[in-house]
């Protein structure tokens, strides 16, 4: 065999030895995948909307009063709400859902903006058969989107809490945001590419996880859902739609003047970025009715996960559902001794998800 040959031979060989780990991990995350599927499913229902499957989360007696609405930060599946959503819904009707591709909801139509979002939304609360007054709790990327609901349906609009939500002019005016935006989407792609063969399971959720302080059962299926290469692929069409088309669709939105508002704060992403601090003030700006309150010890996804800090936002909720139900001034809410002393184990620094 001469020289030229043997590197051929050489070189395909090579090809074939790099291509088998790659198809064998295909092959695992398919069959790991499938187990989720049937081990971990998701703790709502899936319901169907035009032909579509959205998973759901209802808690709580119906009624023909309020309603809460919970909308999600990117890549979040509804599980991540359970502390709150669980506590609120001692009080009154709850709703979580997975956006299209998020969690246990078939994927949907791209570019996936606010309008299309909104839409889809809409058709959900139709099929619910929800049609009474809605008090909308956003966190993160999911306080930007609900802008836009109730923009187009103010009439709708009892209460809105926005938890460490997303600004339109974030990355515009904070340095730490707009440096961080890289590294966020890299992140994202890499998870995508990698979840196609099976290389993000190899990641554990330890005790320094943020997700570590959910329930056994919420975090379980929470990681089965983050997992999975639709997951990523839905979160990283949210990312390219949010750049693209949802900050300008919702730079303008606001709330009726009187909306009772809430604007509850991560101590730590403040800590962190100043400018949040003051991103979080002008939000709260867009009612005469509103509160911002920082959160002690708590980080951005921490606000949902740990059950302390968990606990300072379920009350920033309710204080919200009062004050609709009763016409009065929403006011600041108190933290507990429970749920400081649980906060200040929550160590994890901040991430820059919107």
């Amino acid at each position: 065999m001469n020289r030229l040959a043997l590197k051929c031979g050489l070189s395909a060989a090579a090809g074939v030895l790099t291509a088998v780990p790659f198809a064998a991990g295909a092959v695992y995350q398919r069959v790991r995948t499938r187990q989720d599927d049937r081990e971990l499913p998701g703790l709502g229902e899936l319901v169907d909307v035009d032909g579509r499957k959205v998973h759901v989360r209802r808690m709580g007696t119906p009624s023909p009063g309020l309603t809460v609405v919970f909308e999600s930060g990117l890549s979040s599946p509804l599980e991540m709400w359970s502390w709150i959503q669980a506590a609120v819904a001692e009080s009154v009707p709850t709703i979580s859902y997975d956006r299209a591709g998020i969690g246990w909801s078939e994927a949907g139509e791209r570019p996936r903006t606010a309008e299309r979002i909104t839409g889809e939304f809409e058709r959900l609360l139709e099929v619910l058969d929800v049609r009474g007054p809605l008090v909308l709790v956003g966190h993160s990327y999911g306080g930007m989107l609900l802008r836009a609901f109730a923009q187009r349906h103010p009439d709708r609009v009892a209460g809105v809490v926005l938890v460490d939500a997303a600004h339109p002019e974030q990355l515009e005016r904070s340095a730490r945001q707009r440096l961080g935006l890289p590294l966020m989407r890299a992140s994202v792609r890499s998870s995508l590419f990698w979840s196609r063969f099976g290389r993000n399971r190899l990641r554990k959720v330890d005790d320094g996880s943020q997700l570590a302080g959910l329930a056994e059962r919420e975090k379980n299926t929470t990681v089965a859902r983050m997992m999975t290469t639709r997951n990523w692929s839905a979160s990283d069409a949210e990312i390219d739609a949010w750049l693209e088309h949802v900050v300008d669709e919702i730079r303008a939105t606001t709330f009726p003047a009187d909306t009772p508002l809430f604007v509850v704060t991560a101590e730590e992403t403040e800590k962190a970025d100043p400018v949040h601090g003051e991103l979080q003030r002008e939000l709260a700006a867009m009612s005469a009715v509103s509160v911002q309150q920082t959160l002690p010890g708590a980080t951005h996804l921490g606000m949902l996960c740990s059950a302390g800090s968990a606990r300072g936002v379920t009350a920033a909720v309710l204080e919200v559902v009062d004050a609709a139900r009763t016409g009065r001034a929403v006011k600041p809410v108190e933290a507990t001794e429970a749920t400081q002393a649980t906060q200040a184990t929550e160590a994890e620094p901040p991430g820059e998800q919107p």
